[in-house]
């Protein structure tokens, strides 16, 4: 739904967007073009992605038209508009024989709310469309815990994940772990040139990501044949760009054309999210320790994580707001000075307890008052303390049943469990 070609009007964005947004019917009189998605080894089309157009607003550049909307708190409205005129084309046309996945941008946010009346990207899954919702850092960053909803929903219904725009923001390629996307979409200014040191990192993150799940690369922007060639050289299989081919109406009859089309990959396995982290604790016999052996375990961590040359991801549930001590914010606030998301849990935590912190307030019986957890996630560092509070809160010598793991897998459900608390 992005990726205008120009303004052929010269009509200013704003007043293209006010045209767009003047009322309900004018939203839904969107318009989809789609953009094939090219296997890169065969030259085959595999799928497409659904660009949002007016007509009556030509030229005017979608993501602003998302922007404004949800200044307006219209974002609901007009996301529900694209996403269901860009599935309802290919549905009318009966393409769903033929191996078809179209790629729809989608808004978290919007997702969220799903009137039934209204259309429902979630019930393509049961008419043989294959859907894959993409995403993009910024909804990474903006509120992850709500992200995390929406793919574990649309996963147990059928709907594959693509993390759009990678490699504007290489802090966000932390949560990659967390969100598990099918498809990497990696962006165009990745392959417009050799690439340099920064780009290096990006790269080498999303192909270790890819060799341990099995996700598919894909590179936008290939719009030269040096374009294409550094795209297969990085190691994306899929590619998408005007070399390959520009956005346009579907043709009425059977796409994509010979020769026959690959399957993008797409897991069927549910995104596992533990209720709590405690549930990854299952050493035999368990591990104890005091309050005080486990105060320095997590300052550890923290160092460790001071000391990282790497863009981390940090998550800490301390059970009560007492327990964040001035020595705890001032550290939690320079990882924040230099991390994209650091956040901690606890009862009557405040929303900011150290700057750029996000805090988060439970109640005092929630679960994760009895737990105590430091979670550090980096592009190939992965470690976590999880412990257990046996309570009584007022006995200092009681012993914590714990576990400290660098396991990826069990890393990345404990903090999947502690993000959905967030917020």
């Amino acid at each position: 739904m992005r990726n205008p070609e120009g303004d052929p009007a010269q009509v200013s964005q704003e007043a293209l967007v006010e045209r767009v947004l003047r009322s309900t019917a004018s939203v839904q009189a969107v318009r989809p073009l789609y953009q094939p998605i090219v296997d890169l080894r065969t030259g085959s089309i595999v799928g497409a992605e659904a660009l949002a157009r007016w007509p009556h607003a030509p030229g005017v550049d979608p993501s602003l038209v998302i922007e404004r909307s949800r200044a307006l708190g219209r974002v609901s409205e007009v996301d529900r508009a694209c996403r269901n005129a860009a599935l309802d084309t290919v549905t009318g046309l009966g393409y769903l024989d033929d191996g078809m996945t179209i790629f729809v941008n989608v808004e978290p946010d919007a997702l969220i709310e799903r009137p039934p009346e209204s259309g429902n990207i979630f019930d393509t899954s049961t008419k043989g469309l294959r859907v894959v919702l993409e995403l993009t850092e910024r909804a990474l960053l903006g509120d992850p815990a709500q992200l995390l909803n929406v793919v574990a929903d649309a996963r147990r219904r059928g709907l594959g994940i693509a993390l759009d725009d990678v490699g504007r923001n290489a802090d966000s390629l932390t949560l990659l772990s967390l969100i598990a996307p099918d498809v990497v979409k990696l962006d165009g200014a990745l392959i417009a040139g050799p690439p340099g040191h920064e780009q290096l990192h990006i790269i080498m993150a999303v192909s270790a990501y890819a060799e341990a799940t099995g996700a598919v690369i894909l590179a936008e922007g290939i719009e030269t044949e040096a374009h294409r060639q550094r795209a297969v050289d990085i190691g994306a299989t899929l590619g998408q760009g005007w070399l390959l081919g520009k956005p346009a109406d579907l043709p009425p009859t059977r796409w994509p054309p010979v020769p026959a089309p690959r399957r993008v990959h797409l897991t069927d396995k549910p995104l596992h999210i533990p209720s709590k982290p405690s549930e990854m604790l299952d050493a035999d016999p368990p591990r104890t320790a005091t309050r005080a052996v486990l105060v320095r375990y997590s300052r550890y961590f923290e160092d460790q994580a001071l000391a990282s040359g790497e863009p981390l991801t940090i998550l800490a549930n301390f059970q009560r707001a007492e327990h964040f001590s001035a020595a705890d914010a001032q550290r939690y606030g320079e990882l924040a000075a230099s991390n994209s998301l650091v956040a901690v849990v606890a009862v009557d935590m405040p929303t900011e307890p150290a700057p750029a912190v996000r805090g988060t307030a439970i109640p005092g019986d929630h679960p994760l008052a009895r737990e105590w957890t430091v979670i550090v996630l980096g592009r190939h560092f992965f470690a976590a303390l999880i412990a257990s509070d046996p309570g009584p809160a007022d006995k200092p010598d009681r012993k914590f049943t714990y576990a400290i793991t660098h396991d990826r897998l069990t890393v990345v459900a404990a903090a999947r469990a502690l993000l959905q608390h967030l917020g």
